[in-house]
């Protein structure tokens, strides 16, 4: 469930024109990632409510808290990154169908390993997850 949730957000910011975009999951180092703007989307905490259950279906509620890392170049201003993120994936994120999504916090930090700026923006997901029921 982690999984489908990282991915409906990863397709929803690549139809929207962002490319490339990495799961947290992935095995990718980041030297072999792409040498401008990158995005990583991982899921920071996940909780799966009580299951509701039907004849033929169980609804599984959840909560996560999603990261969207965004990875500026090597020696990008900031204000390309900020300017990058609101183009192209906050629009993305605000139209995703099928879970309640809301921008909990944005940051930026220097990550001295990569010598680069990370923009980090927070997502509150919810959603009801359908699983079909076995005939067994």
């Amino acid at each position: 469930m982690i999984n489908s949730v990282i991915n409906e957000i990863i397709q929803k910011i690549s139809r929207n024109g962002t490319v490339p975009v990495y799961s947290s999951f992935d095995a990718v180092s980041v030297e072999r990632k792409n040498r401008h703007f990158f995005t990583i989307v991982g899921v920071d905490s996940f909780e799966l409510q009580t299951p509701i259950y039907s004849e033929f279906t169980i609804f599984a509620p959840y909560k996560a808290d999603v990261d969207i890392n965004v990875t500026a170049p090597e020696s990008c201003p900031l204000r390309n990154l900020y300017e990058y993120f609101s183009e192209n994936i906050k629009p993305a994120v605000m139209e995703i169908s099928g879970m309640n999504c809301s921008m909990k916090k944005v940051s930026v930090k220097h990550d001295s390993n990569i010598n680069r700026f990370v923009l980090t923006a927070r997502l509150s997901v919810s959603g009801i997850d359908r699983l079909e029921r076995s005939s067994e």
